[in-house]
């Protein structure tokens, strides 16, 4: 069975970099690193929906 997945779109808040993490439909927040600089993120859905807002964690 496969499950629905959304693309999550986000931006580093430390280096600027633009990160994507594939996601279950209907996910809340998740936790990401960026693959430039290795800073860790809270992502969570945005208006658009595609790009995520990010917080340091």
């Amino acid at each position: 069975m496969t499950m629905p997945a959304v693309t999550a779109e986000w931006q580093c808040l430390r280096c600027g970099a633009t990160n994507r993490k594939l996601v279950g439909a209907g996910t809340r927040e998740t936790v990401d690193r960026c693959v430039t600089c290795g800073t860790r993120h809270v992502l969570s859905p945005d208006v658009r929906p595609v790009r995520w807002k990010a917080r340091l964690k």
